[in-house]
This record gives C-alpha cells, structure tokens and sequence, in this order.
C-alpha cells in the first residue's frame, strides 16, 4: 500500500481513538516513523481533536462517562494505552454529545463491516437524542427551581394583565419580585393566540415599551422567566404577527400596572 492510501484508509483516526489491534498499531507506528507525511498526518488528527475538545468545553456531569459505557456492547480488546488515554484524558472538556460519541469510538475494537457500522451510527443516533433530552430536561428543572424561589419570596407580587374593555376574558398572571429583579408569567393562564398570530411581552417604562421575549406556551412546566427591567411601571402583551415579534408593539391586547 502507498503511503497516500495508508493516510487515506482511516486508520490514522482509527489509531488516534484508540480503535486499532496491536498488529495495526505496530504498523501505523512503523509507518509514522518512517515517513514523514504519515507522522504529519498523524499530528493533525491529534490537534483537529484537541481542538474539537476545547472548542466544546463544557464540563459533563460526574458519571456521565460511565453511564454512557454501561450502555453499549462489551468488547474484549484493550484501548490503546497512548491515543486511547489521550482521548479520554479529553473527555472532561467535551460537550455531552460529543463525550458520549467519543466514548462510543473508544469502546473496543469494532470490525469495519457495513452491518457493525450501520449498528455504531444506530447508537450513536440514540445517544444523542438521549444525552440532548437530558441536557433540556436540565434547564427545565433549573427554570422551575427559579420560579419556584420566585413564588415562595415574601418580595413577589402577582399581577394580572387584562383587557376589561374589548375582551374582559383575555387575561394573563405575571410574577414578580422588585428584590430579585425576577419577573415570571403563568403561561396556563394566557389563552393561545388566534391562528397565525404570537404574543409578544413588554415592560413600560417611562412610558414607551421594551421588549422583554415573546412568549413561548411550550415553556417548562408551564412558566416562563422574563427579562427583569427595575424602571418598569407596567407590564403588556402586544399580538403579533411574525413569530419573532416586533420592535415595537403591532397591537397591545393585555396590560397591568405594577
């Protein structure tokens, strides 16, 4: 084999995950010692990793490495003690998908037939739906404790927005805490839009609006936290017609003082 299809076979990033039998290790280490462009090539994959790691740096939870390695197939082949350690010496600044996809290439020696590929990308898929759901989950649960210390503080007052001249039944409860600068609205309590339109809400100060996010009926647990604006003197719902709103209110159908 010439050395442009040793490069090009893959076993170069096969070798750098740790992916290889001893036999292939030997090889590719005989031919990065022998040729230069092997060990150029080589080099690049390590850093393109390094780089994949830092640019992803976010710290994954304890466990997380050995609940994803629990999950998939035993293997009997050791990890090569160098790129192998390597690579998961970078586990700790990864994102979570790419940890659990790095965990997985780390995993053995899987054989290269189309079948055992088609089955690694099938994991690899349902990973990171489970890792992405995990990751939402998080931050919902984190929303809710925020709402929940919003709700329980002596300091929080309930406000109700409301149009009683047009439409007495269009109402919505908002949640907000002057000491905590947190503002929250109870989206069970603002019916949908009409078809083709969103809400958008806005806190008035000095009397003109800003803009504090549309609103969003598929928030955690039905509650959604809002910029919190301390010169605010009231708090209105503007209706919509594009889903990223407006830069001013189109047309204002709920508002309350504060």
């Amino acid at each position: 084999m010439d050395i442009q299809s040793f490069i090009q076979s893959g076993i170069l990033e096969a070798y750098v995950l740790g992916q290889c039998t001893a036999e292939e290790r030997a090889d590719v280490e005989r031919m990065a010692a022998a040729h230069p462009a092997v060990r150029a090539e080589l080099d690049s994959i390590e850093q393109s990793l390094e780089k994949i790691a830092f640019a992803n740096a976010i710290e994954p939870p304890a466990g997380l490495k050995e609940r994803i390695l629990q999950q998939l197939p035993p293997s009997d082949a050791p990890l090569s003690s160098s790129a192998g350690g390597r690579a998961f010496r970078l586990m700790p600044l990864l994102g979570w998908a790419a940890t659990a996809l790095l965990a997985i290439a780390l995993v053995g020696q899987w054989s290269r037939s189309g079948a055992e590929r088609e089955q690694l990308s099938a994991r690899v898929a349902e990973l990171e739906t489970k890792i992405l759901e995990c990751e939402r989950q998080a931050k919902d649960n984190d929303t809710l404790r925020q709402v929940v210390a919003l709700l329980n503080d002596s300091d929080a007052r309930s406000l109700r927005l409301s149009d009683d001249v047009e439409n007495p039944h269009l109402t919505a409860n908002v949640w907000h805490n002057p000491s905590r600068c947190q503002v929250a609205i109870d989206i069970n309590s603002l019916p949908v839009p009409p078809a083709g339109k969103y809400y958008q809400f806005w806190a008035i100060i000095d009397g003109k609006p800003v803009d504090m996010r549309m609103i969003r009926y598929q928030a955690a647990g039905g509650w959604q936290l809002l910029p919190c604006k301390g010169q605010a003197t009231a708090y209105a719902i503007s209706e919509e017609d594009k889903p990223e709103g407006n830069a001013t209110p189109t047309k204002v159908v709920l508002v309350g003082a504060i």
